[in-house]
Formats: structure tokens, C-alpha cells, sequence
């Protein structure tokens, strides 16, 4: 009888135990570089959707303000909310929120979002960070506020609603024109020459702040702007923008103006800002009908903040310099971005 002999071997325990281990060392290796694989691509994401903000907001800018109009007006207010949130960092490192606006007056081919539909060559534009449900920007949270950019074409179609008469116009209809409208029926003349008492309304209304002895009612003014609501989203520029700084460069003193603490110690003696008094506007109205420039430190004579010095005016000046900081939608960078960006208006 012939036996056939088998030489075949299996794995001995130790073996089977090493390649175990092996194969779980490769495994989580394998998870490890998946993991990081994985949030390097989420943070790619992020950092993509960042400067597709920079890039719209910083196209917006240099468009609207390459048509900037000089013999128009210019209103910019300033203000500073002191840090006080100890999970946020502050990427400018200046200790402050800041929520400046800015209305100006410009040349271009515009156009409104919604009816009525209207076209013209003049607008008047503004930049702040909206209001959302009519809470205020400081109210919210960080990475959801939206920056604002308010349009309002100059028009003389006798079709479109005139603007309420001064003498009797209600808190609602301050809010319509402001939110709902996508024009003035006005010339630029026409603004202009409007009186200072019924400006200071339009103003207030327009830039969310006290202007002097304003009777427009706090709840409606500035922009209301909520993502959803499709009446409103034409005013949305940008989501995700937490704070929005505009400084102007002041020859002569070369800096950008306005700083809170200039020297960074703490002590506001030197700052910029007008403080503690709340009636008056911290910021620059050009041409001031009043000579209204309120920089501490600052003695600028005021019956020049006219198109003759405009290079000249303190928070104005030469340039504008934007700073914002930018977050992403889902929060991948927690702390956001911080930019600037620099126009130049003496072209």
C-alpha cells in the first residue's frame, strides 16, 4: 500500500497572533491618515469658501467705490464694542468689535433685485453689518452675522412711489424705504439740498444711530436682513462677516484713523473715537453741513471737509482701509479669518 505524504504546514498561533498585530497597526495607521485626510479636506473646503467670501466682498468694494462720486455725500460712522467673550480670539488685536458703516454715493450700471424693476447710473450704497430679525449685529452670533450692502438707485420714474412726506412719515414706512425700497426718487441735487433737520432722520434711519436729536425710532432703523426672507435678501452680501472696520488715511499724522487705543496700553486717553456722548455722531459726514467730524485730537478746521480737501480729511483722506474678519458655514475654522482691504479714492 503506497502512503502519500503531505508536506503542507499551517500557521502557528504566534504567527497568526503577529499578523494580527501587524494588520491592526496598518489599520489604525489607516484610520489615523483617513482622520487627518479628512479634516485637511474639510479645512481645504473652508478655506476655499473664505475667499470666495474676500473675493466677493473685496470685488464689491473696488466696483462701487471705482464709481465713487465726490461731489456727493459721504457718511461714515464708527463703533467700537469692547471685547468681552473669552473663547474668541481677537484677530486684529486691537481689543474691539468694530461696526462701522459707510453711505456714499456712486456712478455705475444698477440695477434693483425685485419690483419694481428699476435701472439708473446713480445709487446710493451702504456697508454695515445687518440687523437679523431686528436683533442687532453685537447680538449675534459671530459667525452668523451677514454684511449688508444696501442699494438705492436715484430715480425720476413718475410710476414709482415718492418717498413719504417728511412732516408725516411713520415708523413703518422709515422701515420700507429703507429694507424694501431699491430706490430714492431724488436727484443727487435733490439729496443734497434736503435740510439738515429732516437728513438727520434719513440718516438714522439709514445707518442704525443717533444723529443729534433724530425722532426715528431705534427699532427701525439700519438694515434688516434675514437670509430666508426673500424680501430682504437682495440687501445680503455676506454671510459670515463678524466684525466690519473702516479707517481712513490721515496724512497728517500718517496713520489710519480711527484707532480705540492707538498705542494699544489700555489707557483711551489718546483714542480717536468721540466718546461719551451718544448724540453725537462718532464719525464723518462730507460735505458737513455742521463741520461735523468728531476725532478726538484732531484739529481739522471744519469748514474744509469739502471736494477742494478731501485728500485732506481726517477719516477719509487718501484711502479707505476694510477690515473684516470671515468665517466659514460650517465652522471648520473656529476663529475665522481676519483681511484688509485698501481702496484708493484719490484717483
Amino acid at each position: 500500500m503506497n502512503y502519500e505524504i503531505r508536506n503542507n504546514k499551517a500557521f502557528t498561533l504566534i504567527e497568526i497572533l503577529v499578523a494580527i498585530g501587524i494588520l491592526a497597526i496598518v489599520m489604525s495607521f489607516s484610520s489615523v491618515i483617513f482622520k487627518v485626510s479628512i479634516g485637511a479636506h474639510r479645512t481645504a473646503l473652508a478655506n476655499a469658501e473664505i475667499m470666495q467670501k474676500l473675493r466677493a466682498i473685496t470685488d464689491q468694494l473696488n466696483t462701487d467705490f471705482k464709481g465713487l462720486r465726490k461731489d456727493g455725500e459721504i457718511f461714515i460712522v464708527w463703533v467700537a464694542k469692547p471685547l468681552t467673550a473669552t473663547d474668541y480670539k481677537d484677530n486684529d488685536l486691537d481689543g474691539y468689535e468694530r461696526f462701522d458703516r459707510i453711505m456714499f454715493f456712486a456712478d455705475g450700471d444698477f440695477q434693483s433685485y425685485k419690483h419694481p424693476m428699476v435701472r439708473g447710473n446713480i445709487a446710493r450704497i451702504c456697508y454695515m453689518i445687518a440687523k437679523k430679525g431686528n436683533i442687532s449685529a453685537e447680538g449675534q452670533d459671530r459667525n452668523k452675522r451677514v454684511l449688508a450692502r444696501n442699494l438705492h438707485i436715484l430715480t425720476a420714474d413718475p410710476s414709482l412711489t415718492d418717498f413719504p412726506d417728511f412732516d408725516s412719515v411713520s415708523d413703518t414706512q422709515w422701515y420700507e424705504w429703507n429694507n424694501r425700497y431699491e430706490y430714492d426718487k431724488i436727484s443727487l441735487d435733490g439729496w443734497k439740498n434736503i435740510s439738515w433737520q429732516n437728513k438727520k432722520d434719513m440718516l438714522a434711519a439709514t445707518c442704525d444711530i443717533q444723529v443729534d436729536d433724530s425722532s426715528v425710532n431705534m427699532a427701525v432703523r439700519g438694515v434688516n436682513v434675514e437670509p430666508a426672507d426673500a424680501n430682504s435678501v437682495h440687501m445680503l452680501l455676506c454671510e459670515g462677516v463678524s466684525e466690519f472696520k473702516i479707517q481712513g488715511w490721515y496724512d497728517a499724522q500718517q496713520q489710519w484713523i480711527p484707532e480705540v487705543d492707538p498705542d494699544g496700553n489700555g489707557n483711551l486717553t489718546d483714542t480717536h473715537f468721540f466718546l461719551n456722548e451718544p448724540k453725537n455722531v462718532p464719525g464723518v459726514l462730507y460735505p458737513a453741513p455742521n463741520g461735523i467730524v468728531k476725532i478726538n485730537g484732531i484739529d481739522y478746521p471744519r469748514n474744509q471737509i469739502d471736494e477742494a480737501h478731501f485728500n485732506a480729511i481726517p477719516g477719509l483722506g487718501r484711502a479707505l482701509k476694510f477690515t473684516f474678519t470671515l468665517y466659514d458655514s460650517r465652522g471648520i475654522i473656529k476663529n475665522g479669518m481676519t483681511f484688509t482691504h485698501t481702496v484708493y479714492l484719490d484717483k
